[in-house]
């Protein structure tokens, strides 16, 4: 009796949780969809007086439409259905990208073997005759089933890789790789995002499909599948294909060709390509095959509640007692077989599509416990994922100046494993942009991102070159600089600074040093002579904050202490030409103004507006208007801040990405590639985990300006520092030389003393334990 009760509470707990959301099923095909729905209609005609059932089965069933199976995995990790029934390889994707997990597998044997997972062997298969030499296979043509599937994918192409048919001549483009080791292929998802960002794959992967409309290429491809790539192969389109060994066995079986698809395939014609080169007869796949393959999986959300999962698990063993090959209502359906025709179509068409919803080899379902994506697949899976994941270039290292900066790169790190993008990157810590830019040239590290006033520096005094750079929307690679007060300082201009505050983003900078220095001798606030310029600037402003003005790497003197007085930073962080100071910066420049440090600030276009009106989360922005303050221009007006057109101080090429001049083409096309693939991921600064273009609410501008919108390749003929930054620019640069008596071609004053590195690193590793 106790034991009657206890079902009794189980069934009820399972019927409400069926109660609370509908179960959606996606499917990628018309026929697959067709079976979907006569499942449905079998599923509520069977609940109909049965009360058990009702409370196993879910109410509310749906059959979600997709045209392939990436759509449905982002579809399920958003939460517009829930189920699909993935190959082994595909489902270890959806784990990676899509936060999914598998909660059934296939089985293919009448009863479990202990202790041992269901599987199949990856095989490749040619028609008989055809001669084909392992190190000529350029000239072959192939039918793939699907970019990612286990069978038809990672392991031969693993295979190949490792046996040096195919060579990766680039990171992160392993279809670019295969598409040179073939003619003419189908490569079904071949054009999704994930395996082509940049829209540039080859047209020649997609060339022997023949999907319609939205199906062209995408796995739901005629040519798609482990059955539509047998039958691109039989159907004389292509000359090799990548199958599960049990995929030739089902298409030439007596019950497929002896129905209304007019189809008729014999086992006799076609032989089995070992990676020997050797061809066998079709049924010796136990001794001529690419691997051991896991059996498909039933995957879902891994955030579904665990009640939630226990009951798509029992619902989907449900079915199988139902229209199992032993179950009671298998004469009215069949779980595991794909029909030519449904009751419920009403176009009563005639489906041509095997493996619709499961394999039609499948026996049987099994709960796969405590199984992850991961551990399913296997180490030899994970070892041929490593071989096409083989990257021609060493770790690359980003040289960074903060300890938040190198948070930050650490955090990209993980993101950029997370998407498995190579070749792998490394995070050094060298404590300012000079001691970086040695490394670089010393090949200590590989890169940085640099503002313009430094790559200047970098490329007169190390020969570093540009290699890509950042763009703030209009795709013009710069920005202006422009003078921003607050709207009831009224009486202020860019012609009567005597007195004033000043708030300057940092020496060295254009938009903090170049740009403002060229405007004050313009406008003749002081008139500046040999050595002057530091003495000039403190007698003009009563006090201001410009970080790193006390550097004696730009400073000799270390004088006027007025140029650092308005800066907000405490202890070793004042004045730090770096995040340290929180007035670091564009915005760092900004919120000195917001925040009272000063009456000037001298910024880029798009600050005022990027650090207003809610755009900002951080505490000092919140509640600030945009409409309280007002350009500087220099006529003598003052306009609102999105009339920078009309009114800034100069333009500045934006922040560059730099190298080595010694790096080959290769090296750069790689560093830029890792970069490209990295931002097609990252640049958004709303979804993900990880933003590439935004630095949080305690920091700004770390490692790249948070204003950027993406990273721009620049062009070769203008990767070296004078083309980049162009002769106007750099003409303001060299006319401040004389007055600032630093040598721009000496690295003598560059590095600080022992103790002030000593003391900066003590700083930055007493903030990470903080």
């Amino acid at each position: 009796m106790a034991r009657l009760i206890q079902i009794f509470l189980v069934v009820c707990f399972l019927g409400s949780t069926h109660a609370a959301r509908s179960t959606r099923w996606c499917v990628t095909s018309t026929d697959e969809e067709i079976k979907c729905n006569e499942l449905k209609a079998q599923m509520k005609t069977a609940i109909e007086g049965n009360n058990t059932l009702s409370k196993l089965l879910p109410q509310e069933f749906e059959c979600i439409r997709s045209y392939d199976v990436f759509t449905c995995m982002e579809m399920i990790e958003s939460d517009q259905a829930d189920l699909i029934n993935l190959d082994s390889g595909l489902g270890y994707f959806a784990g990676r990208q899509h936060n999914m997990m598998p909660i059934m597998a296939e089985s293919y044997a009448t009863a479990p073997v202990a202790s041992q997972r269901p599987t199949y062997y990856a095989v490749a298969m040619v028609k008989v005759g055809e001669d084909v030499k392992m190190e000529e296979l350029n000239k072959k043509t192939v039918c793939f089933s699907g970019i990612g599937m286990g069978a038809g994918w990672v392991y031969p192409v693993g295979t190949l890789l490792k046996q040096n048919y195919i060579s990766v001549v680039s990171c992160n483009s392993i279809v670019k790789a295969v598409s040179i080791a073939f003619s003419e292929m189908c490569l079904p998802g071949a054009l999704t995002s994930f395996y082509n960002p940049f829209g540039n794959n080859p047209t020649s992967v997609c060339k022997l499909c023949t999907g319609q409309n939205e199906e062209f290429c995408t796995t739901s491809d005629r040519y798609g599948g482990y059955d539509g790539a047998f039958k691109c192969v039989a159907d004389g389109n292509g000359q090799i294909t990548f199958l599960r060994h049990d995929t030739i066995e089902l298409m030439t079986s007596p019950e497929y060709n002896n129905n209304k698809t007019g189809t008729g395939y014999s086992a006799d014609n076609f032989r089995l390509l070992c990676p020997d080169g050797s061809q066998v007869a079709v049924t010796e796949y136990a001794t001529c095959n690419f691997g051991e393959v896991a059996a498909n999986v039933m995957m879902t959300s891994a955030v579904r509640e665990q009640d939630v999962v226990k009951g798509y698990k029992d619902f989907l063993l449900t079915l199988q007692e139902l229209f199992g090959p032993e179950g009671r209502l298998k004469s009215n359906f069949q779980l595991f077989k794909s029909e030519v025709q449904y009751p419920t179509d009403l176009f009563r068409q005639t489906l041509t599509r095997r493996n619709l919803l499961f394999s039609d080899t499948t026996k049987r379902l099994q709960d796969m416990g405590q199984e992850t994506y991961y551990s399913w697949v296997g180490e030899k899976f994970s070892s041929y994922l490593n071989e096409m994941n083989r990257c021609p270039s060493e770790v690359i290292r980003w040289c960074v100046v903060s300890m938040a900066e190198k948070l930050k790169c650490e955090d990209m790190i993980m993101a950029f494993k997370a998407k498995e993008l190579q070749p792998e990157m490394d995070c050094l810590y060298g404590g300012n942009t000079s001691n970086c830019m040695e490394m670089i040239w010393r090949g200590d590290a590989d890169l940085i991102n640099l503002d313009a006033g430094d790559i200047y520096i970098a490329g007169r005094r190390y020969g570093l070159v540009p290699l890509a750079a950042e763009d703030y929307g209009d795709m013009k690679m710069k920005f202006k600089v422009v003078a921003a007060a607050r709207k009831t300082d009224k009486s202020t201009t860019l012609f009567n600074m005597k007195g004033k505050r000043s708030c300057q983003p940092g020496i060295g900078r254009g938009d903090g040093w170049i740009i403002p220095l060229n405007i004050y001798i313009e406008t003749e606030q002081f008139l500046p002579s040999d050595c002057t310029i530091f003495r000039n600037i403190g007698e003009l402003f009563s006090r201001s904050c410009i970080p790193g003005a006390l550097d004696l790497e730009y400073n000799p003197k270390g004088r006027p202490i007025n140029l650092c007085e308005g800066c907000a930073a405490g202890g070793y962080r004042k004045c730090q030409r770096n995040s340290e100071e929180q007035y670091y910066g564009a915005t760092g420049s900004f919120r000195c103004l917001v925040e009272n440090g000063g009456d000037v600030a001298f910024v880029r276009h798009l600050t005022v507006r990027d650090n207003t009106d809610g755009r900002n989360h951080a505490i000092w922005a919140r509640n600030r208007r945009s409409d309280d303050y007002e350009l500087l221009c220099k006529d003598g007006r003052r306009l609102n801040v999105d009339r920078f057109n009309e009114c800034h101080l100069g333009e500045v090429p934006s922040n560059a990405i730099v190298t080595s001049a010694s790096k080959s083409a290769a090296q750069k096309e790689i560093m830029w590639n890792v970069l490209n693939y990295g931002q097609q991921f990252f640049s958004s600064d709303i979804d993900g985990d990880f933003h590439m273009f935004d630095s949080g609410l305690w920091y700004s501008d770390l490692i790249f300006n948070d204003a950027a919108v993406r990273l721009m390749k620049i062009s070769d003929h203008k990767q070296n520092y004078r083309d980049w930054l162009g002769e106007s620019f750099i003409a303001q640069i060299e006319n401040l030389h004389r007055y600032t008596c630093v040598n721009p071609d000496s690295a003598s004053a560059l590095s600080p003393s022992l103790t002030s590195l000593a003391l900066a690193t003590f700083g930055t590793l007493l903030l990470a334990f903080l």
